[in-house]
């Protein structure tokens, strides 16, 4: 009735032909939702369980989505206070066509805070948090999974040096972060992973100062351009050399490390007038807009466009591999 069982080539010739590039229990073939961006209940997020709680995020969807191709996905952190929605508006992924490639996923903090500093709430998990909502994400979208990013600002921005000196981080391919709040970073040795990183800062930025005199509100915080070098030895050993590049206006400086087959794996922009903000050239994003920060009178760099690119250089493949430096240096 069923007729004889399938042999091995026919096997393999249907797996060839599957539309699904991705095993089957992924979100490849599902419906999902419409293309745009989406949010509901009375906390403007959909919803995951982890660690005991109901934790909220809300969603961009490219605008022609196809269930049967694998898509990159972005996490996007909001800063300490701030929403979902506004880091939405601050980074304005939505806006470049770039984008379309991409399932854009952004999370709340507990209380409106990440994982990190002294005033993020005691015993919130915000790293298994990370985790819960990519595995939820994976069975309800089609991902690739090579092609998963991290991005924020301030706090946001340290929750994505946290996520990625961490073993939730593995599963991500490079991190992208703006005027960002290091407080769990502050020496060499307080991280062991190598990674693809990306970085912009002021001079100008009094709540997360580039070169720190005093602790921050949530506690200790380094230098930014030592940092930068953490990041440097941490992917290319004792003795990485960084290559400055100076911005035509002279409007910032760019600091890159390169070694082995991994070109600008580290990649910072110290801007010199720059405040506590998402660059942004248009000058009509959250920051520029509704900031308390002077964000908008330096528009010099378009910073969304620049994360957008150095995600699209990386993934699990080619980014560094993610193991202790010290294991490959020689």
């Amino acid at each position: 009735m069923f007729g004889p069982p399938l042999g091995i080539a026919t096997l393999i010739s249907v797996a060839l032909a599957s539309p699904y590039p991705f095993p089957r229990h992924t979100g490849c073939g599902g419906k999902h939702h419409e293309p745009g961006y989406h949010f509901r209940d009375r906390h403007g997020n959909f919803s995951v369980e982890s660690g005991n709680l109901t934790r909220y995020y809300s969603v961009q969807v490219p605008e022609h989505y196809n269930p049967h191709r694998g898509y990159g996905l972005i996490f996007d952190y909001h800063g300490n206070t701030d929403t979902s929605l506004e880091q939405r508006n601050n980074s304005q992924y939505q806006n470049y066509p770039a984008s379309s490639d991409y399932v854009i996923i952004y999370p709340q903090g507990y209380e409106r805070h990440w994982q990190g500093p002294s005033y993020a709430v005691p015993g919130i998990n915000d790293l298994q948090f990370t985790t819960d909502l990519l595995t939820h994400i994976k069975s309800n979208y089609c991902i690739d999974p090579n092609r998963v990013y991290a991005s924020g600002k301030s706090n946001g921005a340290g929750f994505v040096d946290l996520l990625a000196c961490s073993d939730n981080g593995d599963a991500f391919a490079a991190f992208a972060m703006a005027s960002a709040a290091l407080y769990t970073d502050t020496s060499l040795s307080a991280c062991s992973k190598r990674r693809a990183v990306l970085e912009s800062h002021g001079d100008n930025d009094t709540t997360i100062p580039y070169h720190p005199t005093e602790a921050g509100s949530g506690g200790v915080l380094p230098d930014v351009g030592q940092w930068i070098h953490w990041w440097g030895e941490r992917d290319c050993g004792p003795n990485a050399q960084a290559a400055v590049a100076v911005d035509e206006a002279d409007a910032y400086n760019i600091t890159t490390y390169s070694c082995h087959q991994y070109r600008d794996v580290v990649k910072h922009y110290h801007f010199a007038k720059l405040d506590h903000c998402w660059p942004d050239a248009q000058g009509d994003n959250y920051d520029a807009l509704y900031s308390s920060h002077n964000c908008i009178a330096t528009q010099v760099l378009d910073y969304t466009s620049v994360v957008l690119d150095f995600f699209g250089r990386w993934n699990l493949e080619n980014a560094p591999r993610n193991v202790a430096p010290s294991t490959w240096w020689v």
